[in-house]
């Protein structure tokens, strides 16, 4: 076979680089920081399975990832879509999950692989795991895939679904409510419960809100910052960590009722590994549904704010002129349709 026939047979991936710990050096003080060498290439056997193309976003440590740029990521995906069989997003770990979970709500339609992937150590230190999860990534996403996934250490977990679990080991991240959907070792794995490569016409939203804020509640504490929350103009989106299946502390109540009497929607989730909000089970958590707040069924807290600022989005721009009301009652309605597998209703 040809140079040029065997290129032609290769899946063609775009890698965007948005930077994180895979692409940083030790700064003057010792710590980390974003840095411009190229390093792609310092990956063995690359481009033997894949043609490859690369777009560099940024250079950023992740915990300074913003909704706009996160936009940004949907758009250029978009703009390539047809002539790319999958993408590689390489981002830092801290808001790896954050994104994963923002793109599967502004990638609608979505039927190839979009995959995450970072690094625990600097692909410039000795050791460095960025090579492994670089490559599998690449891989991945040229295979039967048809979500934004996270590829990392051994795992390839749903995007809207993982949490990073772990500061120190190589599998950082985890997706308790499910398993994962595939397994990285001398082969690569994927599971039946993936969403497979499929025909669709992507759509792409990014008018996000992200006048959001997630809290949860704090057991013993006599700080009620529900108040504070209550006389914030800037608050259009409230995410509520309640404990056990999302039961809130009675002196929030009050508070809480503030907040809802402004039409401002409330997500409440459970801060548990597992499980869901049923709000139903207990007077604790029963009272919060009265008062109007709805349940996060199995989102997790990154996911729960992510879709929030997406269905107040969505609502303010589609239907600008719906009462106060009539708007609250749609993004609720939006919270509980199932985007990308993200709730187990479709499990």
């Amino acid at each position: 076979m040809s140079r040029e026939n065997h290129e032609k047979s290769l899946p063609r991936i775009l890698i965007l680089d948005t930077g994180g710990t895979i692409s940083q050096k030790p700064g003057n003080g010792g710590a980390l920081e974003p840095c411009s060498t190229d390093y792609i290439e310092m990956v063995p056997r690359l481009h033997e399975i894949a043609d490859i193309s690369l777009t560099r976003l940024e250079r950023m440590d992740s915990t300074d990832m913003t909704t706009p740029l996160r936009g940004i990521i949907a758009e250029k995906i978009a703009e390539s879509y047809e002539d790319h069989d999958g993408f590689v997003v390489l981002h830092g770990t801290d808001t790896m999950a954050d994104t994963a979970a923002a793109l599967n709500y502004m990638l609608s339609g979505l039927g190839k692989p979009v995959v995450l992937t970072g690094a625990q150590l600097p692909i410039f230190a000795p050791g460095p795991d960025g090579m492994n999860n670089l490559y599998y990534s690449v891989k991945v996403a040229g295979m039967d895939l048809g979500e934004v996934v996270i590829c990392f250490g051994d795992r390839i977990l749903r995007g809207c679904r993982s949490m990073k679990e772990n500061v120190h080991g190589f599998n950082a991240f985890g997706s308790s409510r499910i398993p994962p959907l595939g397994e990285l070792g001398v082969s690569v794995r994927l599971l039946d419960h993936r969403i497979p490569r499929h025909r669709g016409k992507l759509r792409v939203f990014t008018k996000f809100d992200p006048r959001v804020i997630y809290l949860p509640v704090t057991s013993g504490s006599t700080v009620n910052f529900l108040e504070q929350l209550s006389q914030w103009q800037e608050l259009q989106g409230l995410v509520l960590g309640g404990f056990g299946t999302g039961n809130i502390p009675t002196f929030l109540m009050g508070s809480l009722k503030k907040i809802l009497k402004r039409h401002i929607p409330v997500v409440v989730v459970t801060t548990c590994l597992r499980g869901d909000t049923i709000l139903d089970q207990y007077h604790v958590g029963k009272a919060a549904k009265d008062a109007g707040v709805t349940e996060g069924i199995d989102l997790s807290p990154i996911a729960a704010v992510q879709k929030l600022m997406y269905a107040i989005g969505v609502t303010r721009s589609q239907s600008p002129d719906l009462p106060p009301a009539e708007a609250l009652k749609r993004i609720y309605s939006l919270m509980r349709i199932p985007v990308g597998r993200d709730i187990s209703l479709v499990e």
